[in-house]
């Protein structure tokens, strides 16, 4: 409200409003991916995004898959990380990146690709030097007067023609300044690096001694990817050529936020001048292929041996330079996620049914060829991405290992769900004794492993975690939390490594596990339960329940610090509170039939007593009564003595 004269103005309506529920449908990713930044999480809202930062679906990981599957199960927003071996490369040492050099005359600069891998290979980049401004001014000595309305930053390199335009001489604009020359003349002047030779600076009472032409050199810089069908491109203009300047080239490139494709590599020169008068341009050449450094991902790509303890909760600080966090650790600090999957996580891990201490099949599923079809299939199949790595771990206690950590993150951050993969290959024995080690209601499990055909027409593995984050983050947006995410048919999948049968899903269900059916219109997800032996957190929905109050509660509570202890803030914070819980009982997510029977919202004086509000303490106690999803339809079927069948429900 803006006021004018004195008086008396009417003020608009306090707002009481109501928390705000938190968003949980975000989905974070870990993997291995051929291209894109390492160990930074990079959002994404569409599969183009993902195919234009990380490459598609190229090379030997699942990271592509699982996030083109999420997409396409009706997902809106991921975070994306990306791992890499340790030790990790950096802008002064670009391990695995591929390196570039531009020869400018007797200058170098060098490139490399922005992040590890072969596709740098392909970079292009064109340094062309361009006149961005061209103006005719007076100049003398050190100083050159700007016109009206000229704009030139200090680190400008000018082109000053001398002898009406023969001959070209180059200066640096170091600073701005005025010179006065005579009363009520004061003109705009650049200063020069050192004097330009056409006459001394002028004083007052005297005029400049010359005018010259006065051209203003830049830089523009075109960087081409052609590592794949997705051609990439980037143009940066009006560049200049020394740091001073505010947007030096050396600065622009190595600015993430700026260039996805290269950043400057080595020592640069502390200034860059065209080699001839007529300017020119000059096109890179490669010096040093990029590695894509598959062979060395293993188990530090993706975890820390860091205590989870040490982990800071709700978020990174970015005032902490001491954190240095990387794969799921990284990702799991990001307050956003709300659903967790590392398709990757085994990517080592070689499996035995029945057998824990020898190696006998990878995590990737093998796929068995199919029988000979009367027509020609519109893909081709290709044997099973299978990568055996030196030093590998080989048994079920490691494969364990490292999914407990991931639960052991999400149970730290009580923010998100991780959502596990129960390793392929798997007899019903070692199943139960995988689903026994675990007990977290932040955790699901999802079996079997499934198979899409993706763009390039073959069939390639797709992880059952990321078909289902994908299916709980668009029916959580589609009908809200309180309903289960299941029944639902998993879009692009053709295949599952192996069948389920009636028996071996009723067994499943027992423990836990959430199973992908065959049905006639496809792979359906027939549960939706977390690994809690905890009854009442045994569905999903109720987790994620009590998750998005618990967040929205605290995020809602946090404007409340340093408000005056009064009866009315009391009053107003119940109120807010009443209003979250009504319209989820209105949408169905409470089981009791009364806004009496579903929850209740205490903070009065029982609850603040004097002692406690002496502390400067402010408590609210809420319970609820959630909802649980329909799991089971009986159907009766009688027969009467004449014959005659009736169905009862």
């Amino acid at each position: 409200m803006e006021v004018g004269s004195p008086g008396v103005y009417f003020a608009p309506p306090v707002d009481q409003s109501t928390p705000a529920t938190v968003r949980l449908d975000v989905a974070g990713f870990v993997g291995v991916a051929p291209r894109g930044p390492v160990d930074v999480p990079v959002p994404v809202t569409s599969w183009s995004d993902y195919q234009w930062i990380f490459g598609g679906t190229a090379g030997p990981g699942g990271l592509g898959d699982a996030v083109h599957a999420f997409f396409a199960q009706g997902g809106v927003r991921a975070l994306v990380l990306r791992v890499s071996p340790l030790p990790r490369g950096s802008h002064q040492d670009p391990l695995g990146r591929a390196r570039h050099r531009l020869v400018l005359g007797t200058t170098e600069l060098a490139f490399a690709a922005a992040d590890e891998g072969s596709w740098g290979d392909s970079l292009v980049i064109t340094w062309e030097f361009v006149v961005s401004q061209s103006t005719r001014t007076e100049v003398g000595g050190r100083l050159v007067r700007l016109p009206p309305g000229a704009r030139i930053p200090p680190g400008s390199l000018l082109r000053l023609w001398l002898d009406g335009g023969r001959t070209p001489v180059y200066r640096w604009a170091e600073e701005l300044g005025t010179r006065d020359l005579g009363p009520g003349r004061r003109d705009p002047v650049l200063v020069l690096d050192r004097p330009t030779g056409a006459g001394p600076e002028p004083a007052e009472g005297r005029d400049w001694p010359t005018t010259v032409v006065v051209d203003v050199v830049t830089a523009t810089v075109d960087v081409t990817d052609r590592s794949d069908e997705l051609r990439r491109h980037e143009r940066f203009a009006d560049l200049g050529l020394a740091p001073a300047h505010p947007r030096h080239a050396a600065t622009i490139l190595a600015d993430p936020s700026q260039s996805r494709l290269v950043r400057p590599a080595g020592p640069w020169p502390e200034r860059v001048r065209p080699p001839e008068p007529r300017l020119s341009s000059a096109t890179s050449e490669l010096v040093a292929a990029g590695r894509d450094r598959w062979d060395g991902v293993a188990r530090g790509s993706f975890l820390d041996d860091e205590p989870a303890e040490l982990l800071p909760v709700g978020g990174v600080d970015p005032l902490d330079d001491g954190l240095d966090l990387h794969g799921v650790e990284r990702i799991s600090v990001e307050p956003e996620v709300g659903l967790l999957c590392v398709p990757d996580l085994l990517w080592d891990v070689v499996l035995v049914p029945g057998v824990t201490d020898r190696p006998h099949r990878p995590l990737y599923p093998e796929f068995a060829p199919c029988r000979p079809p009367e027509v020609t299939l519109p893909f081709t199949q290709q044997p099973p991405r299978v990568v055996r790595l030196a030093g590998g771990a080989s048994s079920l206690a490691e494969a364990l290992d490292r999914q407990r950590r991931v639960v052991v993150l999400a149970e730290r951050q009580q923010r998100f769900v991780a959502l596990l993969d129960v390793p392929d290959g798997l007899t019903e024995r070692d199943v139960a004794r995988w689903r026994a080690s675990i007990d977290s209601s932040h955790a699901a499990a999802y079996h079997p492993w499934l198979a899409s055909v993706p763009e390039d027409g073959t069939l390639r593995p797709l992880a059952p975690s990321a078909v289902a984050a994908g299916i709980i983050a668009a029916r959580e947006r589609r009908l809200g939390i309180p309903w289960g995410p299941a029944n639902e048919v998993a879009v692009d999948a053709v295949r599952a490594t192996r069948p389920v049968t009636d028996q071996e899903h009723a067994r499943l269900h027992e423990l836990d596990v959430n199973v992908f059916r065959a049905e006639r219109d496809g792979f359906r997800l027939s549960t939706a339960r977390t690994l809690s032996r905890d009854r009442s957190l045994s569905q999903l929905s109720v987790r994620r329940l009590m998750t998005m109050l618990r967040q929205s509660l605290a995020r809602h509570g946090q404007r409340l610090a340093f408000e005056p202890s009064t009866a009315a803030l009391r009053r107003e914070l119940t109120w807010s509170i009443t209003q979250l819980l009504r319209d989820l009982h209105r949408g169905g997510a409470f089981a009791g039939a009364t806004e009496q029977e579903s929850f209740f919202v205490r903070c009065d004086d029982t609850v603040n007593p004097a002692w406690s509000q002496e502390q400067g303490r402010l408590v609210a106690e809420v319970g609820v009564a959630p909802s649980y999803p329909l799991e089971f339809l009986v159907v009766r079927l009688v027969r009467d003595a004449s014959g005659s069948l009736g169905v009862e429900g």
